[in-house]
């Protein structure tokens, strides 16, 4: 029994009153057209527009707070010669806000350089003691973008010194605001701008759109990355600005951009959101994480080859570092739980600080905890990191215990820590005494979103090409979830310690994979130990390039098998072993021949039945063996089947189904033969008939038989002698040719089609 590490929750999709008509008009499936109502899209026009971005909804800058005060002061103080520094942050988001303010007033003549602080000198935000630095620069005008909002005190310094400061931001408004010279911020109190989720990278842009008074679409590149990496909703005006962003990635001359597509095997022709989530933005946030975070401006904004390709070069080089640092301390702090803690509050020595909050959430995903991680610094201090899940408020958790701490900072699902030695045993009772406050519950499933369950036979290439006409996925535009029969699959390990699986099935002779990478250990040994007969999978559907083709792929990101027995289980077999009949069970036969050979052959007694004496049958479990003669005759033993779980062989002796069907020169040929013998012994004498007139042994010995029924032949004693018939007479008329007919029909249902497909048929009888 495989358990889901999700509740799943299928969407209840409105009712398309013209479905069928919508289909029609946007050559849609209906399966997208599904979608898309979910999304509340349920006109032709409402799905037009959102498939096909045009940049209405990219809207004017100046609805913005302060926009008209920012520029004015940016404008005056390049007229002036005055000296601009552009004040960023370390993550991706920072990093592209911090390029695209530069390349605009560079543009634009300014005298501007950019600043951007250390994780771990500076830490996150205004920090005065670096704002000091910058005035005795001879700083006269700060920019701060994607922070800026918190820094009440540093702003108020500047002042003193006769510094103006322009601040853009997109982070949470605190309840008092800096007493900047202007504040551009999307969800400022009272601000008429109609979208309120811009990233810090998208409040930049706006600037640049007011003082450029364009759109400055050689920008849209890097709007995109930070936008992505913000994790912000791609919805409305986001939506717009990513579309167009991946556009120009896909075209981008951006040299730094180039070289770091060279180095982390990116096609950049086939670039979308996923890349820049899962490929961009990690290499972006390394240099923050690692190093200082300087050095993504410069990549980003380089001219000269030669730097790009190093500055390139080594950011791969520290997410490779990054990489083998978080796998290395998750397994530390994996060995270090406790499981009697509704928290886990684990502290250590000699880890990189930098890494901590990717580990705290690898180790919260697997344990279902919130999860804080802490490292001892040079100072004696313990900083770290903490991720949540589920329902628990990591930020409301701890606000109120904020004494303990050094410094405490973040929100609902992340914070950012500083403590003391001596607190650090505080810090363990408080967290599980707010997680029973929270009513915390670690065995509480969080939710998968499941948007439609559909039919493994629906996965092919034609729906992953129309799924993606739905992108840019990311928050709030997720890429849909299905959920999946994908019963008796292949199950395979892969990666140098096996931590990846791969479940395989042919689908109307395509091969399908559902993949997961990072599997945890017990995630796979419960794959090898349960039936995997009635197994679902929830998953994304992607595309698998391999070798110049192109396969469907199923991402897993669950896993679950039915809580109740399957009516039917299919297992087929091409041959009978001893080991088929091992188990104490009824076994059911439509061939009575092949009754026989199983029921004197087995080493042990058997329960076995003949399914066409049409005998009313009650057990828990019936074991067919064989496959029926036709549709009809199984369709007739079901009415007299009293059982909860049917298990399929479908073993025959002879596999009609994959040989054609004598024409009628065939049957003409052999006319011809048995008019002409006499007495020929078929005991011993089929097998070179067969071979003489080259037909399949299997198909003679039927053919003879529909000969016998129309009295072309006679058999008497074993021999087989032709008797010549002046009557025309219609061989496809004849019973045994109508039951060959059947029987091939049978075998097609039973042997070849997909175990989806005949369960189905099943299930409607």
């Amino acid at each position: 029994m495989i358990n889901s590490k999700y509740e799943w929750k299928e969407i209840d999709s409105p009712s398309v009153d013209d479905l069928i008509s919508l289909v029609s008009k946007t050559q849609l499936s209906p399966i997208i057209i599904k979608l898309l109502a979910q999304k509340g899209f349920t006109s032709q026009n409402e799905i037009e527009d959102f498939l096909k971005p045009t940049g209405k909804n990219i809207h004017d800058p100046f609805l913005l707070h302060d926009m008209d005060k920012a520029v004015e002061r940016i404008q005056d103080a390049i007229m002036n010669g005055e000296r601009i520094v552009i004040y960023g942050d370390y993550d991706a988001d920072g990093i592209t806000s911090t390029a695209v303010m530069y390349e605009t007033l560079e543009q634009l003549g300014a005298n501007v350089s950019y600043f951007v602080p250390d994780r771990f000198e500076d830490g996150y935000g205004p920090n005065l003691n670096e704002y000091k630095k910058l005035a005795a620069t001879g700083m006269q005008l700060l920019i701060t973008v994607d922070n800026g909002i918190t820094g009440v005190n540093e702003v108020q310094y500047l002042a003193n010194q006769g510094i103006d400061t322009v601040i853009t931001d997109h982070h949470e408004l605190p309840e008092k605001l800096p007493d900047a010279f202007a504040i551009v911020h999307p969800d400022y109190p009272g601000s008429q701008y109609p979208f309120k989720h811009l990233a810090g990278v998208g409040v930049a842009f706006k600037v640049a759109c007011a003082l450029l008074e364009e759109i400055p679409e050689e920008l849209l590149d890097l709007v995109a990355i930070g936008t992505v990496a913000d994790i912000v909703s791609l919805t409305n005006e986001n939506r717009d600005l990513v579309s167009f962003g991946i556009k120009a990635l896909q075209s981008t001359g951006r040299l730094g951009l180039l070289a770091l597509f060279d180095v982390a095997k990116i096609d950049q022709t086939q670039l979308n959101a996923d890349t820049i989530g899962f490929m961009l933005a990690p290499r972006l946030n390394a240099l923050g994480r690692m190093e200082n975070a300087k050095q993504g401006v410069q990549l980003l904004t380089t001219l000269d080859d030669q730097e790009a390709k190093q500055l390139a070069a080594h950011t791969q080089q520290l997410n490779e570092k990054r990489q083998d640092l978080v796998a290395k301390i998750t397994i530390e702090v994996s060995n270090k739980l406790d499981d009697k803690h509704l928290v886990n509050v684990i502290v250590g020595e000699d880890w990189h600080e930098g890494v901590l909050g990717i580990v705290a959430s690898r180790i919260a995903e697997q344990t279902h905890k919130p999860t804080i991680v802490l490292t001892q610094t040079s100072t004696g201090i313990y900083k770290g990191s903490g991720r949540s899940v589920g329902n628990f408020n990591l930020f409301n958790a701890f606000d109120s215990h904020r004494k303990i701490f050094e410094n405490f900072g973040g929100h609902a699902k992340a914070c950012g820590i500083s403590i003391k030695a001596d607190n650090l045993g505080v810090l363990q009772v408080i967290a599980d005494q707010e997680a029973e406050n929270q009513h915390f519950d670690p065995s509480q499933k969080e939710e998968l979103t499941i948007a439609e369950q559909i039919k493994l036979s629906d996965v092919n290439i034609a729906l992953i090409n129309e799924i993606e006409q739905l992108a840019p996925f990311g928050e709030d535009n997720p890429r849909p979830v299905f959920a999946i029969q994908f019963a008796n699959p292949q199950l395979s390990l892969m990666g140098n310690q096996q931590q990846h699986f791969r479940l395989d099935k042919i689908v109307n002779g395509q091969k399908i994979s559902a993949i997961k990478f990072n599997a945890l250990k017990e995630e796979i040994q419960t794959l090898q130990t349960s039936s995997l007969q009635g197994l679902w999978i929830a998953g994304e559907l992607a595309v698998n390039q391999w070798k110049g083709k192109v396969f469907p792929q199923i991402k897993i990101k669950d896993l679950r098998t039915s809580s109740k027995a399957e009516k039917f289980v299919i297992q087929r077999s091409s041959q009978l072993t001893q080991e088929m009949f091992a188990a104490d069970e009824i076994y059911g036969f439509f061939d009575s021949r092949i009754e026989k050979q199983v029921s004197e052959s087995v080493n042990h007694h058997i329960r076995h039945i003949n399914l066409n004496a049409q005998q009313e049958i009650t057990a828990e479990k019936l074991v067919i063996v064989d496959c029926p003669n036709s549709l009809d005759s199984f369709k007739k033993v079901m009415q007299h089947l009293h059982v909860n779980q049917i298990v399929l062989k479908c073993y025959s002796r002879h596999d009609f189904s994959q040989v054609p069907m004598p024409s009628h020169a065939d049957f003409v040929k052999l006319y011809r033969f048995t008019s002409t013998h006499h007495d020929l012994n078929l005991r011993n004498e089929t097998k070179h008939i067969a071979e003489y007139l080259n037909f399949d042994q299997s198909i003679l010995i039927f053919m003879l038989q529909v000969f016998f029924e129309a009295g072309f032949v006679k058999i008497e004693n074993g021999l087989l002698t032709g008797t010549p018939s002046q009557n025309h007479v219609d061989l496809t008329k004849a019973n045994r040719y109508q039951a060959q007919v059947k029987l091939i029909e049978a075998q097609k249902k039973f042997i070849h089609s997909s175990d989806e497909d005949l369960i189905n048929w099943l299930n409607e009888l």
